[in-house]
């Protein structure tokens, strides 16, 4: 073979190369979610002379090429891998930690929206002067420091924390980190692809709740435990090779029967059940506990007739947690204000609720700004 014909070879081999991708690209099947990093992908953007000449199509097109160039999630993961190799701690977000973790990295900590925050929670109690309880979860690289990569930011959670008993004085701040410092050699409290609390971690705080308010702690047994959980830090990381959690369900085995009701402002839902199965056939299975987030939830239990009704202002933290404490009350109450745009000062007028209890990650109390729905 000539040089020249040499020379030519590596060039035809790229362009080819290049080719092939392209065809892949329109020819391959599309999807409209991905399951692994959960979440909607880019639709192929409309053609009009108005979005060529402004750009919108442009930056459409990057965004579709991005989402479904062929074997995305293979190149994500080899991208990932190679950055550890080459010292760094983790990716978009994500530490790579000690024992399979992989831990959220701390969000940027601005004191005065957390005292805004939990100044909202003191006005509402002070408000509606119902027996109020409030949680914080901290965040899971901060309770399992020792397992951080060295080069690792500082997490807010003490500051976090200081300034929620500061602020919030009129409820019972049940703080939980002695719990999970004094537990965590022992028991997984978080997942380890998830930034979640493992059932076994919202035991744990559930206990800490029935200490602090008085109410009697109720008997759990395991009932179902699915392997091959891959949840929101491992879909963020491309650490595609992480062995995944396994998910375990507790439950009160003397037979209560629950009516779960579930409204997103488009037409109630109701269920008999506290666990959703379906989603344990996903990557993702930690809404199995009450179907993931939804604007308001009722759940009523129909063994319990003390007349207890809890009301729970929360994020996803509380979801696991209350499928235990619905054992000790005949009603519980869910609003998210994430989602839940309507008055809740109208919903307390409206139903008797006996307690209240606010519970929050870390990071959502402190970085939220829904909170002041609270005062609506």
């Amino acid at each position: 073979m000539s040089e020249k014909a040499k020379n030519r070879i590596l060039p035809c081999v790229f362009l080819l190369f290049i080719f092939s991708f392209v065809i892949m690209l329109f020819v391959l099947p599309k999807n409209d979610f991905s399951e692994t990093e959960k979440r909607s992908l880019s639709e192929f953007p409309k053609i009009t002379l108005e979005s060529v000449k402004n750009g919108e199509f442009t930056d459409g097109f990057e965004k579709y090429l991005s989402d479904h160039f062929p074997f995305r999630d293979m190149f994500i993961g080899i991208d990932a891998y190679f950055g550890l190799a080459l010292g760094k701690s983790g990716e978009n977000g994500i530490y790579a930690a000690k024992d399979g973790y992989l831990i959220t990295e701390p969000s940027s900590f601005d004191e005065a929206k957390m005292l805004k925050n939990a100044g909202y929670i003191e006005k509402f109690i002070e408000k509606t002067n119902i027996p109020s309880s409030v949680i914080i979860i901290p965040q899971a690289g901060y309770v399992l420091s020792e397992k951080l990569p060295a080069n690792h930011k500082e997490y807010n959670d003490g500051a976090i924390f200081d300034c929620a008993k500061s602020t919030i004085k009129s409820a019972n701040f049940i703080d939980v980190r002695d719990t999970f410092e004094s537990q965590k050699a022992d028991t997984q409290i978080y997942y380890k692809t998830d930034h979640h609390l493992t059932s076994k971690g919202s035991m744990l705080v559930y206990n800490e709740f029935c200490k602090a308010t008085g109410e009697e702690t109720q008997s759990f047994s395991l009932i179902k435990s699915v392997d091959g959980f891959y949840g929101t830090t491992y879909s963020k990381s491309g650490f595609w090779l992480k062995k995944g959690d396994t998910v375990e369900i507790y439950g009160n085995t003397s037979g209560n029967k629950y009516n779960v009701t579930v409204d997103d402002g488009k037409g109630a839902q109701s269920f008999d059940s506290l666990y959703f199965y379906s989603h344990l056939e996903n990557k993702d299975k930690y809404p199995v506990f009450l179907d993931g987030n939804h604007a308001f939830v009722r759940i009523h239990n129909e063994n319990v007739t003390n007349g207890k009704k809890l009301l729970i202002v929360k994020d996803s933290y509380a979801h696991c947690f209350t499928t235990f404490a619905i054992e000790n009350y005949e009603e519980i109450v869910m609003v998210d204000l994430r989602y839940y745009k309507k008055s809740v000062n109208k919903l307390i007028e409206a139903e008797n609720f006996t307690e209240a209890l606010f519970m929050f990650g870390a990071e959502n109390i402190s970085t939220s700004t829904d909170l002041a729905w609270l005062l609506m």
